[in-house]
């Protein structure tokens, strides 16, 4: 399974992470001044195959949401 990590801002990636968790924490770390929000997503690791997000969090609040 593979994380994809998305900012508002349209930066994106995969993750190297293995479990969600991991790409909550890889996210934040990555994310500068003003992202906005993030959204994560889940897939098999090639741009097709990737969901809906998994976990969304935004730049003013603490806690993840995981619809």
């Amino acid at each position: 399974m593979a994380y994809k990590i998305i900012y508002k801002t349209g930066i994106s990636f995969i993750s190297n992470a293995t479990t969600l968790v991991e790409a909550k924490r890889e996210a934040v770390e990555h994310a500068g001044y003003g992202f906005g929000s993030i959204a994560i997503l889940q897939g098999d690791g090639d741009d097709d195959s990737f969901t809906d997000p998994v976990a969304v969090k935004f730049e003013h609040d603490e806690e993840w949401i995981e619809p």
